[in-house]
């Protein structure tokens, strides 16, 4: 099996406990069990897909190594900025946002980096 393969199969995993756990945490909560404790249920499956992707660089070779280390700094270098400047627009009266935003915001930066790692190197 290649690296990517089991990149996929091991990430696979991490998504579906994360959605079995997510859907356990919102009905503990319905039913008025704590506030934020539930939502510790989701946190093996993001241990999950933080292995995936560590391992997936730790098995690949260099050229892949390369490229997604490239996507990872191309997400930082897009990301950060970005919810620095909405950051700043916030703490002078912008609206406020939740921090998921933060978590779109860098998964974008990935995604575009990921892409412009992938068109580079065709």
């Amino acid at each position: 099996m290649s690296p990517s393969a089991r990149y996929n199969a091991r990430f696979a995993a991490g998504m579906v406990l994360y959605a079995l756990t997510l859907a356990a945490a919102l009905v503990m909560r319905g039913a008025g069990i704590g506030t934020w404790q539930p939502m510790l249920l989701t946190l093996p499956s993001v241990a999950v897909m933080a292995w995936a992707v560590v391992a997936y660089y730790r098995e690949s070779d260099e050229f892949a190594q390369r490229k997604l280390a490239e996507s990872f700094i191309i997400a930082f270098a897009v990301g950060v900025p970005t919810l620095l400047v909405i950051g700043l627009l916030e703490s002078f009266g912008g609206p406020h946002l939740n921090w998921m935003i933060a978590f779109a915001v860098m998964m974008a930066g990935w995604l575009v980096g990921s892409l412009v790692a992938n068109a580079r190197y065709r």
